[in-house]
């Protein structure tokens, strides 16, 4: 699915304790690609994100590969993996404060940061900091470096987030709903850097978002996720314009249009145990099931031109 090689993630079973949360996860992606990962809340997107950084001593990953470069991080010993995360990968959580002791300050922060990975130079250090900081529409780089988390708002942190991360120049950016605490105006300032990210550095991105206008704006690739399963996976005007599963059908019609026709709610919830053994996880809710997608194996089938989708209804077209 792809023919890049810098980030791999083959058949990538992940959980907590006895439950699995994601499976049967495979894609590729190029140096320098941005993939966009869509769904409704409790679909599993943050857990893939956390799955693939590797840092959390609660998930398990009873299966499958990632492999970065050539390197199987998911072979790799806890201590060696994660010393390799924080060279290479980037993080921006959901929750802006997790990425920072809400009472310390932000410069104390960026500098251990940056001296733990071997980064910093004390005379370059405040013009860099400040370099980073007004790219996402931050000044005042003083006030905001002596400033502690506590003192902003989720917007600003999330902001303050994403400034360490171009400070780090990593390969491979993670990001979970990075535009959700921020206005429209500042949501596309963000986006636009992140695009620019990319062009100057080539950094690699996967970005979690419920925005599927953003995800159209910002990703070559949409990766759809329900149930814990890829539904669909394809260049992001291809699922945008044609969407191929009727779940990804269903997103886009729940965004308001500005002709003033009403959303059509999608009624149900996602399972909350995790994928089904058998049959499409999104069945129950969909109103042209059949009895063979209640107990049809899952598998990405690919509609052509790279565009993949788990409907068994003829290749996802209904």
């Amino acid at each position: 699915m792809s023919s890049g090689g810098f980030l791999r993630i083959s058949g990538l079973c992940a959980g907590y304790g006895g439950e699995i949360a994601v499976a049967d996860i495979s894609f590729n992606l190029a140096r320098g690609e941005i993939l966009c990962v869509v769904g409704e809340s409790g679909c599993g997107k943050s857990t893939l994100l956390k799955a693939i950084l590797g840092m959390d001593s609660a998930l398990r990953i009873p299966a499958g590969t990632v492999t970065l470069e050539g390197t199987e991080l998911t072979a790799l010993a806890k201590k060696e993996r994660r010393k390799l995360a924080a060279r290479r990968i980037g993080m921006v959580f959901q929750d802006p404060g997790s990425a920072f002791n809400p009472i310390r300050s932000y410069r104390r922060q960026f500098i251990e940061t940056l001296r733990s990975r071997g980064l910093y130079d004390p005379s370059a250090f405040e013009g860099q900091a400040a370099q980073a900081l007004e790219k996402l529409g931050l000044e005042d780089c003083k006030r905001i470096l002596g400033s502690c988390p506590y003192e902003m708002s989720g917007g600003m942190n999330q902001r303050i987030a994403l400034a360490l991360a171009l400070l780090l120049g990593q390969d491979l950016l993670l990001a979970d709903e990075p535009t959700s605490a921020l206005d429209a105006t500042v949501q596309l300032q963000v986006a636009k850097e992140l695009l620019r990210l990319r062009e100057e550095s080539g950094i690699t991105q996967i970005i979690v978002t419920h925005n599927l206008a953003l995800a159209g704006f910002l990703g070559d690739r949409i990766a759809v996720l329900y149930g814990g399963r890829l539904v669909e996976l394809g260049p992001a005007k291809a699922v945008a314009a044609e969407p191929r599963h009727p779940y990804t059908r269903s997103l886009m019609g729940a965004i308001p249009t500005l002709d003033g026709k009403l959303p059509a709610p999608l009624p149900g919830q996602p399972p909350l145990g995790g994928p089904a053994k058998a049959g499409c996880e999104f069945a129950p809710r969909c109103p042209r099931a059949s009895e063979k997608c209640r107990s049809a194996q899952y598998a990405l089938r690919d509609g052509g031109s790279g565009h993949f989708s788990a409907c068994c209804q003829e290749g996802g077209a209904l």
